[in-house]
C-alpha cells in the first residue's frame, strides 16, 4: 500500500482563508488515505521568498512517502468532488498561463516541463531526480519573479523532464481559479482576488470570493 502525503506551506500567521484551506486539505487527505502536514516558515532556504519554500517538498525528509502533493494554502476541494489526486497521472498544471510563462522564461528549452505553482504531485523517484539539480546560486535569480515555478522549471531542464506525460489532465481542473467559468467541473478550486474573467469587474478580498462560492454551493 502506498504511503502518500499532502503538504501546504505558509510563512507568517494563518488568516481566516488559510485556516479554511488547511481544514479542507486535511479532510481531503483523509479521503485520499494520505497524511497531511503544514510546513511553516522559511524551511527550504532562508534567503528565498515564501513561495520558493514549497521546494522543501523535495527534501529527503519526505523520502518515506511514495507520493508528495504540495497544494497552495488558498486551494479548496470542490463540494462533492470524489477523485483521489494520487490516482491521477501528472505532476502539475500546464495551461495557457503556464504556456505563456514558459515561452518567456525558457528560451530554447520549451520541451521541458513548466508547472503552475499551486499544485505539484511528485513520486519519490521524481523528487530525487529534481533535487539533484539544485544549485543555490542559480535559484536566487527566480527570487523576485517566477519564484518556485522558475526554480522547478530549471530543475526540470537539468533533469530532462519533458512536458508530455507530466501535465495534470483536463486543463484547469486541478487548479481552477475562482474567477474562471466552468468551476462546477473543478476538482480543486484556487481562490483568487479577481471577481470574474471580465477585467472591468475588478477584484475583491479572497475571503469574499470564497464566501461567494460557498453561497453557490461549490465549496
Amino acid at each position: 500500500m502506498q504511503k502518500n502525503i499532502i503538504l501546504q506551506h505558509f510563512t507568517g500567521t494563518l488568516g481566516e482563508l488559510e485556516l479554511l484551506s488547511k481544514a479542507s486539505m486535511e479532510k481531503y487527505a483523509e479521503f485520499c488515505g494520505a497524511e497531511y502536514r503544514l510546513i511553516s516558515g522559511n524551511v527550504f532556504r532562508e534567503n528565498l521568498s515564501p513561495p520558493c519554500q514549497k521546494l522543501y517538498m523535495l527534501d529527503p525528509i519526505f523520502d518515506e512517502y511514495d507520493k508528495v502533493c504540495m497544494i497552495d494554502i488558498d486551494m479548496f476541494t470542490r463540494k462533492g468532488m470524489t477523485q483521489n489526486v494520487f490516482d491521477v497521472k501528472g505532476i502539475g498544471m500546464y495551461a495557457s498561463v503556464q504556456e505563456m510563462l514558459k515561452r518567456r522564461i525558457s528560451g530554447k528549452n520549451t520541451e521541458y516541463a513548466y508547472w503552475g505553482g499551486a499544485i505539484y504531485k511528485l513520486t519519490r523517484a521524481q523528487r530525487i531526480k529534481l533535487r539533484q539539480g539544485i544549485v543555490d546560486m542559480e535559484m536566487l535569480k527566480y527570487n523576485e519573479e517566477y519564484h518556485d515555478e522558475g526554480i522547478m522549471h530549471r530543475l526540470a531542464i537539468v533533469a530532462k523532464i519533458k512536458q508530455e506525460d507530466t501535465t495534470l489532465p483536463n486543463g484547469y481542473k486541478w487548479c481552477h481559479c475562482s474567477y474562471r467559468d466552468g468551476i462546477e467541473n473543478a476538482a480543486l478550486i484556487h481562490i483568487r482576488n479577481k471577481v470574474s474573467m471580465v477585467a472591468s469587474d475588478g477584484t475583491a478580498p479572497k475571503i469574499d470570493n470564497y464566501n461567494t462560492l460557498v453561497k453557490r454551493g461549490l465549496i
